[in-house]
């Protein structure tokens, strides 16, 4: 049981790290994907759900909604491994950081033929290639593992699906390249479509928060209901602590603990281990594809709630304490 001293607490500093984030005005929008370019730059949301179900919110979590864009190869890998298994999973592709840009082309043409991980684009492409049956079922597949993990029905962004559609040349690029290699096989546009499908699918801050405190509490939802094993629960955190920022995992990781994935939409989906999920959004993104203000509210609510995945018993003081 959280004290409700903490939860005061844990609000101020959400309502705290949001203030602080409103007065950066750095990054750009993802304009590359031109729906996304006509997105109210000052939208800015956060929110905490604890393990127990205890919900924050804090900014315009009443009015923004984006498309999950990256985030939602957490759904993509999460469903994988809990149908087919972490050792089927890994034979299609490696669980290392890159260390390069999500659509590097590189890292599949000099260290590949395989992706380095299942949340590049390219990994995520080679699992949409894996999903059974036809476009329609497929569609429906990722919809279903969207709503068990978020905790309530998603539906796709149209205008931001064609918008991708037209645009995506550097993920069909990575696509033939990994048909022409051999590592996937079928029809490159039903591919694609299913991928950039999943990217548009769109959720609110506590949508978003949801999918962190599920990874937080070993798969489990709040009234204990599991979702996804202790085991790949673990599996996805681990991923999403190397490979989740792409090639800003390591700076962010030193500075907040907190395994996170990004998305060019400017969400970030964190978790705070035994703690909660944490979802910040804020559309201007850095050139590495992580939103501004979402870096800034994450480090703020990590130092001063202390929920570095090492600090131990300042963890189990704000998250355990009766």
């Amino acid at each position: 049981m959280i004290a409700n001293s903490n939860l005061v607490r844990i609000q101020a500093v959400l309502n705290e790290a949001l203030a602080l984030a409103r007065t950066n005005h750095d990054g750009q929008l993802a304009s590359y994907i031109p729906e996304l370019a006509a997105v109210p730059p000052e939208l800015t949301s956060a929110a905490i759900m604890l393990c127990n179900g205890e919900r924050l919110v804090a900014g315009d979590f009443a009015r923004h909604r984006f498309t999950l864009q990256s985030v939602a190869k957490v759904i993509l890998l999460a469903g994988f491994l809990e149908e087919m298994g972490e050792q089927k999973v890994f034979s299609w592709m490696n669980a290392e950081p890159s260390g390069l840009p999500f659509s590097s082309a590189t890292q599949l043409d000099i260290f590949g033929p395989i992706p380095a991980n299942p949340l590049i684009n390219a990994g995520a492409i080679l699992l949409c290639s894996r999903l059974a049956g036809n476009q329609s079922a497929r569609l429906a597949w990722l919809e279903r593992w969207g709503e068990r993990l978020l905790g309530s029905p998603l539906t796709a962004n149209q205008r931001v699906f064609r918008s991708e559609l037209g645009t995506g040349d550097r993920n069909r690029a990575l696509a033939y390249l990994m048909k022409s290699n051999g590592v996937i096989h079928g029809e490159i546009e039903t591919i694609l479509a299913t991928y950039f499908y999943l990217c548009s699918l769109e959720a609110d801050i506590t949508q978003a928060a949801h999918l962190g405190m599920l990874l937080a509490n070993s798969g489990k939802t709040a009234d204990g209901q599991s979702i996804l094993s202790e085991r790949h629960a673990a599996t996805v955190v681990s991923v999403m602590a190397t490979s989740g920022l792409y090639d800003e995992s390591g700076i962010h990781l030193v500075r907040t603990g907190l395994p996170a994935k990004s998305g060019v939409s400017g969400l970030i989906v964190a978790v705070a281990t035994g703690c909660g999920g944490i979802a910040v959004s804020s559309p201007r993104v850095n050139h590495k594809g992580g939103s501004v203000r979402g870096h800034i509210m994450l480090e703020h609510l990590s130092r001063e709630l202390g929920w570095h995945f090492a600090f131990q018993q300042q963890r189990k003081e704000w998250c355990h304490a009766s």
